[in-house]
């Protein structure tokens, strides 16, 4: 086919690669059917607003090396900021809600989730502080929760 389809024309031909067998696994079959169908991620995605990585001119985004400074990372959206720092294999981090999320009173759960291993999760203090252990390097993104407020992040490597 040569120029842009349409949808009937894209769909169809999604359709028809989701019908192959040959090479992909129940767990890619999944993942791709939930993202064909998330299709107000625009809207729900929230923002990166920091990278340490990247203010320190790192061309990819990683972990910091041992013995240096810790990662940071901050996201925003719809009234919450998650703000987390990564070292060796610890995370901390604080939710904070701001405008109408922030007369919300009960605490927030984060949660860290991984496309090839189990989430890890933790409830957030009265402060919205929270930790993580066992944090290894790799592709993440977190999902926070808190009264009907939700911030998903796009993926990142740790």
């Amino acid at each position: 086919m040569t120029g842009p389809l349409d949808d009937d024309e894209l769909m169809a031909l999604l359709g028809e690669a989701v019908a192959e067998e040959a090479a992909v696994s129940d767990r890619r079959r999944t993942a791709a059917r939930a993202a064909l169908t998330w299709r107000s991620v625009d809207a729900e995605l929230a923002e990166l607003l920091h990278d340490s990585a990247l203010d320190a001119g790192a061309a990819v985004r990683s972990g910091s090396d041992e013995g240096g400074e810790p990662r940071t990372l901050s996201f925003g959206h719809s009234g919450l900021t998650l703000e987390v720092e990564v070292e060796g294999e610890t995370l901390l981090g604080q939710v904070i809600a701001a405008g109408e999320a922030a007369s919300v009173t009960e605490p927030a759960s984060v949660m860290l989730e991984r496309p090839d291993a189990h989430a890890l999760s933790a409830e957030a203090d009265a402060s919205g502080f929270f930790r993580l252990e066992g944090v290894h390097p790799g592709t993440v993104r977190f999902v926070v929760e808190q009264g009907g407020w939700s911030l998903t992040t796009p993926w990142v490597m740790l």
